[in-house]
């Protein structure tokens, strides 16, 4: 009987220990030199990375400031998920 609670009790502290230790989404910062830093998940940074991808942003070499910079206004809501009004056929450009 002895051994069997040690055992749950052992059990039952390395499942919180283990999930303690790993969070879900772990927060980190996406900085650019000069302006500052937004926070960013991994999830919400691969969502603006795909953003970036759809809207023509290059990861070619010399091109990789301007990815970070999408992705780093991205992050801060600076830019919409939604399609931009001038592709949108059902919102007229001028009223």
């Amino acid at each position: 009987m002895r051994k069997a609670i040690l055992i749950t009790i052992l059990t039952v502290g390395a499942a919180a220990i283990s999930s303690a230790s790993s969070p879900a989404a772990a927060q980190y910062q996406q900085c650019i030199k000069g302006r500052g830093c937004v926070p960013a998940s991994q999830p919400s940074y691969n969502d603006c990375f795909n953003l970036a991808l759809a809207r023509g942003e290059s990861v070619a070499w010399g091109e990789r400031r301007r990815l970070d910079w999408f992705i780093y206004q991205c992050l801060a809501g600076r830019i919409p998920f939604d399609e931009p009004r001038r592709v949108r056929r059902d919102v007229p450009l001028y009223r």
